[in-house]
């Protein structure tokens, strides 16, 4: 889509009250329509593939809440903040193992706030908000060392041998700090400014805002701009462009609580609540507040906000779209196992759409039960042909 030189002045004197202007002169502009509604989206023309994954629910492998996950060399890996640990399946759903090291001492934390992936090393850096310090294990969940930390942040990403750091103490003067494992020396981006200020307590409003795929994007929920890590540097990659219908910019100096702007973005169909931003080799994808899923084709320039994609090979209908570290062409919808109950005693119950049901599926059906670990159903994009 093309901007003219006002429009662009326009967007650059509205985006904060900070001091520092951020530049978007190289910046991809993703437009979404909310003056229409959003729409079925249909399997065939993204996806080429689904599998489903049923989390095996065993002692030592229940999940509360899935806060981050992780696809790596055929594992998955995922954070539950409720039990403090961080899961290990395989990419069939069999549970490996768990890291869980409640206490005060050496190798032990009271609260796990988020983790990282070394994928060169095969290791995994957990971030742990009391005590501050960062612990180390290999894939297998073996501890290997520990390192300490002077700051509060809440959420971690890691890239070209550094640790990202997203920060929680808002009256420093960054957001974001790249730092060495090995040294106490950080380097900040992303100068904070009054609205970052009002918005930290609400944090990330239970989705990572830092996501790692080819490249580490970092996004926050009350923000357009969407930013990408690459050789020391972060800069504003992604603009989701609203239009008319972006949420002004000074509304939460109007505004005394969270709860209440989101009042008002609804009411006036303003877009907001950007999270789960994902870039792969082709697709951008992505969802903000009343809408499920946008999916932004890379090639075509086009952006479809979908409110309900199914499969009818498998009549899985999508779920609630998370999004993953890793996995490249992946896109993840979680489905709890109560909701995949109901659906399946519903096709019984209409008898011509059970029929469609692959046996596989209808088997994972018959052996799972409304308390077991959610399911994971995981779509292959399709590789689209840029020449």
């Amino acid at each position: 889509m093309k901007y003219n030189l006002i429009y662009i002045f326009m967007v650059f004197t509205g985006l904060s009250s900070c001091k520092e202007s951020v530049r978007l002169e190289n910046t991809e502009f993703i437009y979404v329509n909310l003056e229409e509604k959003a729409a079925k989206g249909n399997f065939d023309d993204y996806f080429s593939t689904s599998k489903i994954i049923p989390l095996e629910t065993k002692d030592g492998s229940i999940i509360g809440n899935i806060d981050r996950m992780s696809l790596y060399n055929d594992k998955i890996f995922i954070l539950d903040k409720q039990s403090n640990s961080v899961l290990i399946f395989n990419n069939h759903g069999k549970f490996i193992s768990k890291i869980q090291s409640l206490g005060k001492g050496p190798e032990e934390y009271d609260s796990l706030t988020d983790f990282a992936v070394d994928e060169e090393k095969e290791q995994i850096i957990l971030y742990s908000d009391r005590p501050y310090k960062l612990l180390i294990y290999n894939f297998d969940g073996k501890f290997i060392e520990e390192k300490r930390l002077n700051n509060l942040y809440f959420n971690v990403g890691f890239a070209n041998s550094k640790i990202l750091l997203l920060n929680k103490y808002i009256k420093r003067k960054y957001l974001l700090f790249e730092r060495e494992l090995d040294s106490d020396d950080e380097k900040g981006f992303i100068r904070t400014n009054d609205k970052d200020k009002f918005f930290n307590d609400f944090g990330g409003m239970g989705t990572p805002n830092i996501i790692k795929n080819n490249n580490i994007h970092i996004s926050f929920p009350y923000s357009e701009i969407v930013y990408e890590y690459s050789e020391d540097a972060i800069d504003p990659k992604y603009y989701i462009d609203f239009g008319k219908y972006k949420m002004p910019n000074e509304i939460y100096k109007k505004r005394k609580d969270y709860s209440s702007i989101i009042d008002y973005s609804k009411e006036n169909n303003y877009g907001f609540g950007i999270s789960n931003f994902r870039e792969n080799d082709d697709y951008i994808t992505f969802n903000f507040y009343y809408t499920m899923l946008v999916i932004y084709s890379k090639k075509t320039k086009k952006t479809e906000r979908i409110s309900l994609l199914i499969n009818d090979e498998d009549s899985i209908p999508f779920y609630n779209y998370f999004a993953h570290d890793g996995g490249n062409n992946k896109l993840i919808s979680i489905y709890p196992a109560p909701s995949f109950k109901r659906q399946m005693s519903t096709y019984k119950e209409e008898k011509e759409p059970w029929k469609k049901v692959p046996n596989n599926i209808k088997k994972i059906a018959e052996q799972i039960s409304e308390t077991d670990n959610p399911l994971l159903v995981v779509y292959t994009f399709k590789n689209e042909d840029f020449n």
